[in-house]
């Protein structure tokens, strides 16, 4: 009696605060595979924000070249933020607004990968993004 109640147990979801945190990924590194994971929730590190709107910014995965020195952007994902993420929606608008790759707006960016495309009525190409998104600010 006690064995099928305890593998009912075990075979139930767990809460939301128990399950394995959401993977953390490099920008740069998730910007080429990002159509694969729709659907699920990433953190994206070393994300530089940019031409932040009220609506939603861009992030920047960079790449740098040892040998050179030079520093390129290699992938770019929308960010929405989350309605209830106000206070980093006003800093990002506050910092974040131009095209500039500082370190004042490298943040990490936790959502849920979905395709935007559509909503700028594009066909074939990608618009990758995180929406519902909560900004983790270093400090």
């Amino acid at each position: 009696m006690r064995l099928p109640f305890m593998l009912a147990l075990l075979a139930m979801p767990l809460p939301h605060a128990a399950r394995a945190a959401e993977p953390h990924v490099d920008v740069a590194a998730f910007a080429e595979v990002a159509r694969r994971h729709v659907g699920e929730r990433v953190t994206l590190d070393h994300c530089h924000l940019v031409f932040a709107t009220p609506e939603e910014m861009t992030c920047v995965g960079l790449a740098s070249n040892a040998a050179t020195g030079d520093v390129r952007a290699v992938g770019k994902l929308l960010i929405r933020v989350a309605a209830a993420e106000m206070r980093s929606r006003n800093r990002a608008l506050a910092l974040c607004d131009g095209g500039d790759l500082g370190e004042a707006c490298e943040v990490s960016v936790s959502g849920e990968v979905f395709d935007a495309s559509r909503s700028f009525g594009l066909g074939e190409a990608w618009v990758m993004g995180l929406r519902e998104a909560t900004i983790c600010w270093p400090d």
